[in-house]
């Protein structure tokens, strides 16, 4: 089964967020990604977990 993979544009749109908001959570917070400069996408399902986590601080 392929797990979905978002670009940056389209987890922005689905968070509702901006690019610098993205970059933060990778870089200081731990946002779970693959890849590295332009190439960096998202798995949805870490995604939805990391978000869990965060919320239960």
């Amino acid at each position: 089964m392929d797990e979905e993979l978002l670009t940056e544009k389209q987890l922005c749109e689905w968070l509702q967020i901006v690019p610098s908001t993205a970059y933060r959570w990778r870089k200081s917070e731990g946002l779970p990604y693959i890849g590295s400069r332009k190439r960096i996408r998202y798995r949805r399902s870490d995604v939805v977990k990391w978000l869990e986590k965060r919320n239960e601080k």
